[in-house]
């Protein structure tokens, strides 16, 4: 009996200190992936490791706990919102912890976004004043030339850090990021016949209209002929971006404006795009899916119904938006 006790003994001892060796100071993983979490206020111990389970950060909950309360850190974690990176070790997590706050925040910019809303999600974040990266678009040495930048801040989501941020800095990681992702289609683009602008162009377009990435071939299809034979493309959501008016209803007289992004009167595409559109935006407008359509409407659950000329589409206006 105290053969097989020693023995469970040895087991357990085994077993326990082959967790510790194996996490005790060694990183989590060779990830270099970023985790954003939040520690809420009067988060313990054992939530705040299983937090860090959860999320990937540490393999070894019962370790980590261990780990801290032997350095006694214990009752040191802040509550706070981190950002971590999967490959660090139980020392480097109980470093930032400590503090609070790490030395970045995350930040995602939702496709289809203009840069007046990029400017606002940035200002609410404490990371500018209000209107500071709009005015930079416009007016800062860039080292690069296009004729509008909207359209060419890739939406995504980054990892910054407050205390270097600079609105300059930012706009040129969005703008790299954008040609990163566009230069794999740079041939198939060319093949279009159409220029990159009228490619981003039709690509934020897309990117408003649209409700899922599926609807977006073929809306691409249906704008893209209307464009082609001349035929005004009638998308709102230019108007929209006009009066910087994305939720209220529009109504009668703000169709009846002279505006170049007025495309129900006027024939082509507007001057500039009128958001920053995703890569499935992108990819549609240059793999656009043939079909018979030239017109379309979503209903008010969101489905969307094409037809195939006009007197179809007052037919489905009066039978899906009355």
């Amino acid at each position: 009996m105290k053969k097989l006790i020693l023995l469970v003994i040895l087991f357990v001892g085994l077993y326990f200190g082959g967790r510790i060796l194996l996490h005790w100071d060694r990183p989590n993983s060779d990830s270099d992936v970023r985790v954003s979490f939040e520690i809420p206020r009067g988060s313990n111990l054992d939530k705040i490791s299983e937090m860090l389970d959860e999320n990937g950060l540490i393999q070894d909950a019962f370790v980590f706990r261990l780990y801290s309360r032997w350095n006694k850190l214990s009752e040191s974690f802040q509550a706070g919102e981190y950002v971590l990176q999967k490959n660090l070790t139980f020392a480097e997590i109980a470093e930032v912890l400590q503090h609070g706050k790490t030395s970045e925040i995350r930040i995602t910019i939702p496709e289809g976004f203009t840069i007046a809303q990029i400017d606002d999600l940035l200002a609410r974040k404490s990371l500018i004043n209000a209107g500071e990266f709009l005015d930079c678009t416009n007016f800062c040495d860039l080292g690069f030339r296009v004729s509008s930048l909207e359209g060419y801040l890739f939406p995504s989501t980054y990892y910054v850090t407050p205390k270097n941020f600079s609105a300059k800095s930012f706009i040129t990681r969005l703008y790299n990021t954008f040609q990163n992702q566009i230069t794999p289609l740079k041939r198939d683009i060319a093949q279009t016949g159409y220029t990159l602008d009228q490619i981003v162009i039709m690509a934020s377009m897309i990117e408003r209209e649209a409700i899922t990435p599926e609807e977006m071939p073929q809306i691409a299809d249906v704008l893209w002929k209307r464009l082609d034979e001349g035929i005004p493309l009638g998308v709102d959501a230019t108007t929209r971006f006009a009066l910087n008016e994305w939720n209220r209803p529009l109504y009668t007289e703000d169709f009846e404006t002279d505006s170049p992004y007025n495309t129900r009167r006027k024939r082509g595409l507007p001057p500039t795009a009128i958001s920053n559109p995703g890569i499935e935006a992108i990819k549609a407008a240059i793999y656009p899916e043939a079909n018979p359509y030239y017109y379309y409407l979503h209903d008010k659950t969101g489905q969307i119904h094409f037809s195939e000329n006009h007197d179809q589409h007052v037919q489905k206006k009066n039978k899906y938006l009355r």
